[in-house]
């Protein structure tokens, strides 16, 4: 006869085995070392799924409105639903009520999402966790540190209407860099995790580094005042994360161009308000 010390561990596996499976925990490992005082933020960097086209480098993304892409987005909405966020912050300009407005027609079923990763990622995520509004925390710079509204857009060039000959011509191949290459072959979730590894992330950093190596410029400094002007704006951006956040109450995610994960990461690591989490745990 078997001793109840064996039997034990038994009936627990089967007790274990007859009840239904509970959702993963939403707290990452990593947030045990956190302390009391500080709010966990969670910083996703993302591609531009609309192809703005804003960027030194663009991604060109392929149609997010698939039905492909939209399962995709599904499963990753479940996947960062885990981490609870009580504020979603957006890469939209601070004190922009625009996507706030567009949020709520989305929530009374007035509004079809369309591609942009705010609306992909950002709306579905909040309308899952229920939350009432989104909160814009950009600062739009350029590197040259004018803002938008400084830069006088170009008067667009009439052009003549195209001939039969130039209507019946195809269109050229899009070009795809390895980049985009990778992302026809990923998942978004699989495409995420590759932009949001610190390989990538430090990567992507390497070239604002070596903006500061001499070059023939006359104007010794001129690069590195643009490469200023990029931490002025993630300076900026960050100053807004710590205006819309409830000390200690809170907990962020902020979803943003991938572009900005190591400035705004070092600002969060540096921070002792804020706790920095582990987006990949999330992504996994």
């Amino acid at each position: 006869m078997r001793s109840w010390s064996a039997i034990l561990p038994l009936l627990a596996w089967v007790v274990a085995s007859q009840t239904p499976r509970q959702a993963p925990p939403a707290i990452d490992p990593r947030e045990t070392s956190c302390g009391e005082k500080s709010v966990k933020i969670l910083i996703l960097g993302s591609y531009h799924m609309d192809n703005p086209n804003l960027d030194s480098v663009n991604t060109q993304a392929d149609d997010v409105l698939s039905d492909q892409r939209q399962k995709e987005i599904a499963e990753l909405v479940e996947k960062l639903a885990r981490f609870n966020p009580t504020k979603i912050a957006i890469e939209a300009a601070y004190g922009n009520t625009s996507w706030a407005d567009q949020y709520r027609r989305y929530l009374a079923g007035e509004y079809k999402l369309g591609r942009n990763e705010i609306e992909q990622i950002a709306f579905r995520l909040a309308k899952r966790m229920n939350l009432e509004t989104l909160y814009p925390v950009d600062y739009p710079m350029l590197m040259s540190g004018l803002t938008p509204s400084e830069v006088e857009q170009p008067k667009a060039k009439k052009t003549a209407a195209p001939s039969s000959t130039e209507k019946s011509r195809k269109p050229e191949p899009l070009l795809l860099s390895e980049t985009d290459q990778l992302l026809r072959r990923s998942t978004v979730t699989e495409f995420l995790s590759y932009l949001n590894d610190e390989k990538r992330i430090q990567a992507d950093h390497t070239g604002y580094m070596e903006m500061l190596m001499p070059n023939d410029n006359p104007a010794i400094y001129a690069r590195a005042d643009l490469v200023t002007n990029w931490y002025k704006r993630n300076l900026r951006i960050f100053a807004n994360l710590c205006r819309i956040t409830d000390f200690p109450n809170d907990r962020v995610l902020l979803v943003i161009g991938s572009g900005h994960l190591k400035i705004l990461k070092d600002f969060a690591l540096d921070a002792p308000q804020f706790c920095l989490v582990d987006t990949l745990a999330f992504l996994r």
